[in-house]
């Protein structure tokens, strides 16, 4: 089911997932049957929206801080199992990642520090008799009632996200901290095995001790979480590690900026790189080719039609880079060069193809090939 977009702050657009309908929904169908009329239901959709709100406020503590590192923040999305930023990387700087980290709990200390007086001011007004009475009153359909229950909403979600189960916010904090002193990848290793096995300790005691489905539910999420967290850093190394100059293809050379377009269609059509005197001088991109001849005009020098506003990668640059510059730019292919003289065309799919030699194989035997042709035809729709 797609997230529907209801806003947009800071230039994030905030999204919310239709799963969020089950939560209100159960408030309709139990709040009012236990606490008894039509007014607790009401109260529990006011309550359980503004618990929403404080999730959101959460995320965009961790959006605000990562765009002060200078991480693009492409949307937070809200639903049944919380909320989740979704940033285009994260920092390899241990620091930052703390940082960002640690922002989201940090506003639910600070909305819960917040709310405090008021409650203590409603609970005066409202005759309650010293925190004893506050408490006893919670959740009630009250005004007392719902600030007390935000204000433990806040501090609930404050500790279980600072729990070190990655990849929680604690164990992202726990992951920064040992890369500091052990490396990012190892530091990664250990805060992943932490984190499953503190979402076992939840499983048992969801089932031993609190005989309850949904902390084994959240239990399976951290463990798959963090499992793919751990595969991720594992191929964003390997990416880091390659040199972009290992898997440029020639490709004939480019095509001259002097030559007819008909000529560039020879070896069937692609993204060609423009070359002149051995540099790269513009970009002749697949579908301009494909468009151009379509109208006849076969003839017209490439010079014409190139894009003269490209970007040339070293041979010296990290796969990693280039994946993410190709990734932001919306670009299937860009010249490589060496010492500004043309060596290459780096594409989408020399990408996926080194994908699927680096990506470990979550089965044994299992061939993630038409996985990745899918996700490869979902990311040419969304950039074209």
């Amino acid at each position: 089911m797609r997230a529907l977009t209801i806003g947009r702050i800071q230039g994030i657009a905030i999204r919310v997932h239709p799963t969020i309908a089950i939560v209100l929904l159960w408030v309709l169908l139990d709040w009012g049957r236990l606490s008894g009329g039509g007014g607790a239901r009401l109260f529990g959709l006011l309550f359980m929206l503004l618990v929403f709100a404080c999730v959101l406020l959460h995320e965009l503590g961790h959006a605000v801080m990562a765009m002060h590192y200078g991480v693009h923040v492409h949307d937070i999305t809200l639903s049944v199992i919380g909320g989740v930023a979704r940033m285009g990387h994260v920092p390899l700087r241990s620091q930052s990642e703390m940082a960002i980290a640690v922002a989201g709990p940090v506003v639910n200390v600070a909305v819960a520090a917040a709310l405090t007086p008021l409650l203590a001011l409603a609970g005066v007004l409202g005759g309650y008799a010293g925190p004893g009475g506050v408490a006893l009153a919670l959740l009630e359909p009250s005004l007392v009632g719902l600030l007390g229950g935000l204000i433990a909403a806040n501090l609930m979600l404050t500790v279980f996200n600072l729990l070190p189960a990655f990849p929680m916010d604690g164990g992202r904090i726990l992951r920064a901290s040992l890369s500091s002193m052990i490396g990012r990848d190892v530091g990664t290793r250990i805060a992943v095995r932490v984190g499953q096995g503190f979402a076992a300790l939840l499983a048992l005691a969801g089932v031993f001790w609190l005989h309850s489905y949904a902390l084994p539910l959240v239990a399976v999420f951290i463990a798959v979480a963090a499992q793919a967290e751990w595969r991720a850093v594992r191929i964003e190394s390997a990416l880091r590690r390659m040199r972009v100059g290992q898997f440029a293809l020639w490709d004939m050379g480019g095509v001259s900026p002097a030559q007819p377009l008909s000529y560039a269609l020879r070896g069937g059509p692609r993204d060609l790189a423009v070359i002149e005197d051995g540099r790269v001088v513009g970009m002749l991109w697949r579908n301009r080719l494909l468009n151009e001849l379509g109208r006849g005009a076969g003839g017209v020098a490439v010079r014409e039609v190139m894009d003269r506003e490209f970007v040339a990668v070293d041979v010296d640059d990290s796969v990693y880079d280039v994946h993410q510059y190709m990734n932001g730019s919306g670009r299937w292919a860009v010249p490589v060069v060496e010492g500004g003289l043309y060596r290459g065309v780096f594409t989408i799919d020399r990408l996926a193809h080194i994908y699927r030699q680096v990506t470990p194989h979550p089965i044994p035997g299992l061939d993630p090939g038409s996985l990745l042709a899918t996700l490869d035809g979902w990311w040419r729709a969304a950039v074209r």
